[in-house]
């Protein structure tokens, strides 16, 4: 488990942060951030909510576990979202089975946005030309060689996506 002082030193990294630019940001002094980062003392309600405005998080990020780095989370989807809840008390091999089917989809629709139908061809041609393209390019490899590309993709294509968030 990560401490408080951890996650404020490891979101000041990753979005390059001094802790002087964090104190210009958050108006926290840089001396109390050192402190909070090494463990030696804990903020009040009032200094955690400006440290994470500094960072541009959710103060409940920094406190509990679980929670998305915007504090929002919710699935507006309601029958999906009971779904999801039947899928969370399922065995793990069953959850990584629906990650990899919603990995599966996710890849698709991004390709389907990617790759829209001209004019002068259907959706269905030119994914007849990509499959039968995937296809030749796909020969001499066998079916877990191929699922451990498919996943080097969707690790790709989830970096990315992190990126440019």
């Amino acid at each position: 488990m990560i401490t408080l002082g951890q996650k404020i030193r490891q979101l000041r990294d990753e979005k390059g942060f001094s802790q002087s630019e964090l104190e210009r940001r958050s108006g926290v002094s840089s001396k109390l951030l050192s402190k909070y980062e090494n463990g030696r003392i804990m903020p009040t309600a009032d200094t955690l909510k400006k440290i994470a405005e500094g960072l541009d998080i959710s103060a409940d990020y920094l406190i509990f576990d679980n929670v998305p780095k915007d504090g929002r989370c919710q699935l507006n989807d309601l029958p999906l979202f009971e779904r999801f809840k039947e899928v969370e008390r399922m065995p793990a091999e069953e959850k990584m089975v629906i990650t990899h089917l919603i990995d599966a989809v996710i890849v698709k629709t991004k390709v389907e946005q990617a790759i829209k139908p001209t004019n002068d061809r259907s959706w269905e041609s030119q994914m007849r030309q990509t499959l039968a393209n995937l296809r030749k390019r796909a020969e001499g490899y066998n079916e877990q060689e191929i699922m451990q590309i498919v996943d080097e993709a969707v690790e790709a294509v989830r970096l990315e996506e992190k990126k440019a968030s």
